[in-house]
């Protein structure tokens, strides 16, 4: 018989190690980072041993934590590639293509350009999915994903998209109250959770790599969704860090502005994924390239 395990920690686990950190492991599995913690916790008092080193720049495994997540990942890959083998005569699907995307990148940058690609291809519809099953690499459905991550993408076909920077956004009437970064501390801080990291949120990463010291802020909103954040910010609830492909179009149209001149180059980057035999489907190709010039277009602008 079986024994009961984890599987949730063990899967949570994984992504930490992988990705080296709690914010990051949250956005993949689309959970609280305090979610994350706190199935690595009692992983840890399940097994009776430490699993990671969370005093350090990054988070780092033991010993002991990386073989686990080893054996994880070469676990869920057996089973996965036993379900691709079993799945030799698969339910009727719908025609079409079926493309998973993070919730803030399909709201505000995927969907206003879709019609863009449904003129372009009128018998190719696509389906656009945030459930995080979509998103998951061992599970998805999806013919493509959209991912947002530092890479790192095994057995799969990968291309780098779209690459980001972070720099404070808020509305113009705010913008006016803003003179030099201390003044922040007179503001609410808009964040998503997901993006506030073990070590340094997005604020952090900003300041430390432009060379400004953050005030003390007072007030902050928490958001689920980065797509709540950026509406929060042009609703004039508060300044956000705004990632530049999720604020892009507002700024063009006006309605958030940079209230400082300087910007962060984020180490994550949006990649168009998919698995390697999907390219030879003519619908997948056809995407990935629309894709590739609409993302060419936004990185030039």
């Amino acid at each position: 018989m079986l024994k009961t395990l984890p599987y949730a920690a063990l899967r949570t686990l994984e992504a930490v190690v992988r990705l080296r950190g709690f914010g990051r492991a949250a956005e993949e599995l689309n959970v609280t980072q305090s979610a994350v913690s706190q199935h690595v916790k009692s992983l840890e008092e399940w097994l009776g041993h430490k699993l990671l080193h969370r005093h350090r720049p990054q988070i780092e495994p033991t010993e002991t934590g990386a073989r686990l997540a080893d054996a994880v990942r070469s676990g869920f890959g057996m089973v996965e590639s036993l379900c691709d083998d079993l799945r030799v005569a698969p339910m009727k699907r719908a025609p079409g293509l079926r493309i998973a995307a993070p919730p803030g990148f399909a709201y505000l940058w995927l969907l206003p350009r879709l019609l863009q690609f449904d003129e372009l291809h009128p018998n190719t519809p696509v389906s656009l999915s945030t459930n995080p099953d979509s998103l998951d690499l061992r599970i998805s459905d999806a013919d493509a994903m959209i991912c947002y991550s530092t890479g790192g993408f095994p057995d799969m076909h990968a291309e780098r998209l779209l690459s980001e920077t972070l720099a404070p956004v808020c509305t113009p009437e705010i913008a006016n109250t803003l003179k030099t970064p201390a003044d922040l501390a007179a503001h609410v801080i808009l964040e998503d959770v997901h993006a506030v990291q073990t070590q340094q949120s997005n604020w952090d990463v900003w300041a430390k790599e432009v060379g400004i010291k953050l005030p003390h802020f007072k007030r902050k909103r928490r958001f689920g969704q980065a797509n709540l954040v950026v509406q929060a910010a042009v609703d004039g609830l508060g300044i956000a860090m705004g990632r530049s492909p999720l604020v892009q179009g507002l700024m063009d149209e006006g309605k958030l502005v940079y209230p400082f001149p300087e910007a962060a180059a984020s180490q994550f980057d949006y990649w168009f994924v998919c698995k390697h035999n999907a390219l030879e489907g003519r619908s997948v190709k056809a995407f990935r390239n629309w894709l590739r010039d609409a993302g060419a277009r936004a990185n030039a602008g």
